[in-house]
């Protein structure tokens, strides 16, 4: 079981990369039809295609890791989940805030599906963004 999470932590860890990398992607795409006024491309919908993806995936990884991990768990027993704000951001906030990402990326995907021109979707992008940004526990992923 260990080796299982440890895998799992690190595959999260490692395809958030993927994730961030194509949403500025998928965001700038967004900006440049929007600005442009040109209609959306096919490859552009791939790379969107995509995106949205790759945030399922992270988000079902996330999930497992949520259920596995002995860290989370620690917290709620010993009650620090919400008195403790790093605990805080793991146990509660990090979740819920992704759940709401993937929830906002997959409304943005299907209204660049029914449209051949970006409308709404490159604001929606950047509210995910900025979630995406805040809620990723940055001290703890940088150290490893």
């Amino acid at each position: 079981m260990n080796q299982l999470y440890n895998f799992l932590y690190q595959f999260h860890s490692g395809w958030a990369y993927l994730v961030l990398l194509l949403s500025i992607i998928m965001l700038l795409a967004a900006l440049y039809h929007l600005v442009s006024k040109k209609p959306l491309h096919r490859n552009i919908r791939k790379v969107f295609f995509y995106t949205v993806l790759s945030f399922h995936i992270q988000f079902l990884i996330g999930i497992i890791l949520y259920i596995l991990s002995p860290k989370i768990s620690s917290y709620w027993k010993a009650g620090t989940a919400m008195s403790d704000s790093s605990h805080r951001l793991l146990a509660l906030e990090h979740p819920l805030m992704m759940f709401t990402a993937v929830i906002l990326m997959t409304i943005a995907n299907a209204k660049l599906k029914k449209s051949q021109f970006v409308g709404v979707s490159p604001i929606i992008f950047i509210v995910l963004a900025c979630i995406c940004f805040y809620m990723i526990p940055w001290s703890q992923w940088m150290a490893g």
